[in-house]
């Protein structure tokens, strides 16, 4: 398919058909059959092609159904093939050019629709003396609609220009004779962002990344509501995709906004009172109780094929009676979770918690850090959970029990979630190259208690699957195998262990920590 290498807008009130005489009096041209097709752009709930600079559009014309992806990256002309069903997950598509470029920039999240653009297109070729068409012209009378919704609206008409090989001067002669005969102004963006703009639309409007603009001097705990006020709208904005199950990150992205509101509760210190800490850090724990088993399932499901490569070949198809167990578990559990997430008693939990945070705080407060300037208070705690965390890391031996890890990780969560909570309080790359060698950090640890985790629940359900007669020796054999391979990657994320905690706690990086956070002046309060 040919790229658009210049377009233009028709100003309202004169139309394509006008425009159309008005190229006719000054350019030979041929008129083909006008056709009429509709433009269904799909992307991530967030937004992942959009942040990639790419698009995706299932086409819709004369009967044929394709799916187009474009690059604005680069100049190439958009790849397209077959669509002969509704698009979902990249790995639903059949094997394609489009599929090659989605599948790494959609990864499992599911594509969703964003609006359709409905366009009546008059095709033209411009000839010369000889009639051999120089240039091909296409005029757009466009629609949108938002099904989501339930929005449309006109949008600006349109006339795109195609080169013909051999013609890139009349190409060029053309462009001028629009923009400065017809008077007509280039496009400045495409129809795509014209129609979100339409439709009320922003782009990159949901990111399950942390991004405050906090004052340094702000009331601290009047920037813990501005905090958790931005995890709550997450963990809303996530609500309706988990239930109907669109794609795993829904779920995934709801827990992580309920944790991170968990830690924020207990880790900035005494800004809020003591009893309403304790009732919403407990409320917020049911959250995450009642949603871990389905996210255990996610996990399971979208490593299965990964634990089934880890498999010599001949054992790997006996793994698949555990592929229908679990799908099978998962429906009965998801159905819970709707349920309860649909209760009263957690969209009281919701209500009541909001009408907290949107309260203003008290003009006047006792409580020992409310009324402190944040910096200072996010200070003294991101200093003191740095020191913990490289105490209880340097306690580590390869004697060390597996508690004594998973307290570590811990610890590095709660410091990783206050150094994004502040990060606008200090310079972006410096905190940005902490929390990165945080994260190497948290991902080793929790290679080591996940892998562990699933080992302990592979041998569990081997133990019922056996007790209860429902799967055969070869699959419980498979799971063996699959065991044995879990524990043996575990301990390689623990011999690794050591490596990565001494990068963390480098020389270099400890300096770079006591710069960043410095004790504040003895001024009789602690944090």
């Amino acid at each position: 398919m040919a790229q658009v290498v210049h377009e233009y807008l028709i100003p309202d009130g004169i139309g394509p058909e006008a425009i159309k005489e008005r190229i006719r009096e000054r350019v030979p041209c041929a008129e083909d059959p006008a056709y009429e097709v509709t433009r269904r752009f799909l992307d991530s709930f967030d937004w992942r092609l959009h942040l990639a600079q790419a698009t995706l559009e299932e086409r819709l014309e004369t009967g044929r159904r394709r799916l187009l992806w474009r690059d604005s990256r680069t100049d190439a002309s958009p790849c397209a093939q077959p669509g002969d069903r509704e698009p979902g997950f990249a790995w639903d598509l059949p094997e394609g050019p489009v599929r090659s470029r989605l599948e790494p920039v959609l990864g499992i999240r599911r594509l969703l629709p964003l609006l359709e653009v409905h366009s009546r297109v008059q095709p033209l070729r411009l000839l010369n003396e000889d009639d051999k068409t120089v240039v091909r012209l296409v005029l757009e009378d466009n629609r949108f609609r938002d099904p989501t919704r339930d929005r449309e609206g006109p949008l600006a008409a349109r006339i795109g220009l195609f080169p013909v090989r051999g013609y890139t001067a009349d190409l060029g002669e053309t462009a001028r004779m629009l923009n400065r005969d017809l008077d007509l102004e280039p496009a400045r963006r495409g129809v795509l962002s014209e129609a979100l703009a339409a439709a009320g639309r922003r782009p990159g409007d949901y990111s399950s990344k942390l991004d405050y603009r906090l004052d340094g001097n702000q009331r601290a705990d009047a920037a813990a509501k501005e905090l958790l006020l931005g995890l709550l709208a997450t963990l809303e904005a996530n609500l309706e995709g988990a239930k109907a199950n669109l794609d795993s990150e829904f779920l995934h992205d709801l827990r992580v906004a309920t944790r991170r509101t968990r830690s924020a509760l207990t880790q900035i210190k005494d800004v809020f009172a003591s009893d309403l800490v304790a009732d919403y850090k407990t409320r917020f724990a049911q959250v995450q109780q009642i949603t871990g088993p389905v996210r255990d399932l996610d996990v399971y499901l979208l490593d299965f094929d990964g634990y089934q490569a880890c498999l010599p070949a001949p054992l790997r198809p006996d793994l698949e009676p555990l592929r229908a167990l679990l799908t099978d578990r998962y429906d009965g559990l998801h159905q819970a979770l709707v349920a309860a997430l649909e209760a009263s008693e957690f969209r009281g939990l919701l209500a009541s918690w909001r009408a907290f945070l949107e309260a203003p705080v008290p003009e006047r407060s006792n409580l020992r850090n409310a009324m402190r300037p944040t910096r200072e208070v996010a200070d003294a705690r991101i200093r003191r959970l740095y020191r913990r965390v490289r105490k209880a890391g340097r306690a580590i031996t390869p004697d060390s029990p597996p508690p004594e890890l998973h307290e570590l990780r811990k610890h590095c969560k709660k410091l990783r979630y206050l150094l994004e909570f502040f990060a606008s309080l200090y310079p972006q790359q410096q905190v940005g190259a902490l929390v990165k060698t945080l994260k190497k950090l948290l991902d080793n640890l929790g290679r080591f208690q996940d892998l562990a985790v699933q080992a302990d629940h592979l041998r569990e359900t081997a133990r019922q699957l056996h007790a209860e007669g429902k799967a055969e020796t070869a699959t419980l054999l498979a799971m063996g195998a699959l065991v044995g391979d879990l524990l043996d990657r575990q301990r390689q994320a623990r011999n690794e262990f050591p490596r990565i905690f001494a990068d963390f706690d480098a020389p270099a990086k400890r300096a770079v920590f006591r710069a960043l956070f410095p004790p504040a002046p003895q001024r009789g309060q602690s944090s």
